[in-house]
């Protein structure tokens, strides 16, 4: 967690990349008074991600200070937000995520499509991509978010070097090959065996069961959240005992239900046992992982004592679930943006400013080339983050991510924030053994009929 004043220029890498795509023009980039608003955020993540997007946003903005704090933890956040916002405080701009979590929180934040129409015309919204809008508006067509990137979930990451001292030579196509992996895992003395998940964080086990529901019954999740059918039909329980299944054949690592993505497994995993620990050599995670394969970032992280530096990484889809069934990733928008409804007209305009430049301006194809998030908006390239990867299978895991993503099977977010943390717990219940699938089932679709829709 960290806070700071950007009102001087950073001092560091300078970014010096010619324009590969064609973002919107900035026709308003500064304004003559300065102003100093406040921004809270998860990604772009503190370090070079952020310090290369800041760079940026001064050489473009030099009026418009921004006071950031940043969390690593994303829910940690929006417990902060659930705090300071009923309160009347709290940033001026926020980072969001659409569904569950703007719906929360959509009563405190400006409706953005006055800005967006004044800025960029009438026809602004063909500036994105259908699917990030379509997003942005569960929760109302006043847009009280704009996309700031998109990712997809579940993939499993795993470590390049570790699988080739096993002697595994290809990555997984089914979940016997998987299981295969973690058995010559335990014969090792320092590898964890099984996928580090993180499962102390709901959404990480919500990700992979909307793989493996929407690998069953393709869709079929939309129309229950939408009340549409029922979370206790079959092919739901088959889905709930496929992910019961998972945990009590091991293939989740012990000790994941305790432990928290980020920064523990994630961490483990970067350091890839150069502290002397055990570590984990696959993790469930998303498309995000993609700005950790960069050589920039592994040099960054490993000049701070937080990788091995010689890590090599790629990564793999949940394999089908049983015949018949093809891998598949959800997508989201994973970051957007929204502005504080009690913040000053004044600051209105200039955290506006932002949203515009991260969303469509320079600031997307800055943040999108990092490869944290894949761009949200039309005509945004990642040439110059593709150049960068640390090696070939670095380089085809982030072209699969593109494709899958694109061409994604259903949403990753929940519109209704009391199904998806129903979800969450009811997931959680289940890998523990607290909960047996049909009884968590019924608990999801007890808290679903009670859902205003």
């Amino acid at each position: 967690m960290k806070k700071r004043v950007f009102a001087l220029l950073l001092a560091g890498m300078m970014i010096g990349c010619t324009t590969s795509g064609v973002y919107a023009e900035e026709n308003d980039a500064s304004q003559d008074e300065e102003i100093t608003i406040s921004l809270w955020k998860w990604i772009p993540v503190e370090g070079l991600q952020m310090d290369t997007v800041m760079e940026a946003w001064e050489e473009d903005h030099p009026n418009i200070h921004l006071e950031i704090y940043n969390n690593g933890s994303s829910e940690e956040l929006f417990q902060k937000y659930a705090s300071a916002l009923p309160a009347g405080e709290g940033p001026t701009v926020m980072g969001m995520q659409v569904g569950a979590r703007a719906n929360q929180f959509k009563d405190f934040l400006e409706p953005l499509a006055p800005y967006a129409e004044e800025k960029w015309g009438e026809d602004w919204e063909s500036m994105f991509l259908d699917t990030a809008l379509e997003q942005c508006r569960w929760s109302g067509d006043d847009y009280v978010v704009l996309p700031g990137g998109m990712t997809g979930a579940p993939i499993i990451q795993y470590n390049v070097n570790a699988f080739e001292e096993l002697g595994i030579t290809e990555t997984p196509k089914t979940l016997d090959e998987l299981y295969d992996i973690i058995e010559k895992t335990k014969a090792n003395g320092q590898m964890i065996p099984g996928i580090g998940i993180g499962a102390k964080d709901g959404y990480t086990c919500r990700d992979v069961y909307m793989s493996i529901i929407n690998q069953i019954a393709p869709g079929k999740i939309y129309e229950a959240i939408n009340g549409e059918t029922s979370f206790t039909d079959d092919e739901f329980v088959e889905a709930m005992n496929i992910w019961k299944e998972m945990w009590d054949n091991g293939l989740f690592a012990d000790g994941s239900l305790g432990t928290s993505l980020y920064p523990d497994i994630y961490d483990n995993f970067e350091k890839a046992g150069t502290d002397g620990n055990n570590y984990y050599n696959m993790i469930s995670c998303g498309t995000w992982h993609a700005s950790s394969m960069t050589k920039a970032q592994v040099e960054a992280y490993a000049e701070q004592g937080t990788c091995d530096p010689d890590l090599r990484t790629g990564a793999f889809l949940l394999p089908p679930v049983k015949e018949g069934c093809e891998s598949n990733l959800v997508a989201t928008v994973d970051v957007a943006w929204a502005i504080n409804k009690n913040a000053t007209e004044a600051e209105k305009k200039a955290a506006f400013e932002f949203i515009a430049w991260m969303a469509a301006g320079r600031g997307q194809e800055v943040f999108s080339n990092t490869l944290q998030v894949l761009p949200a908006a039309k005509n945004i390239s990642i040439e110059k983050g593709l150049s960068d990867m640390n090696g070939d299978t670095e380089t085809e895991a982030v072209e699969m991510f593109q494709t899958y993503v694109e061409n994604n099977v259903g949403a990753r977010e929940i519109v209704y924030p009391d199904i998806a943390n129903a979800m969450n717990d009811a997931l959680q219940g289940v890998a523990s053994g607290v909960m047996t699938p049909e009884d968590a089932l019924a608990t999801i679709q007890s808290v679903s009929e009670n859902v205003v829709r």
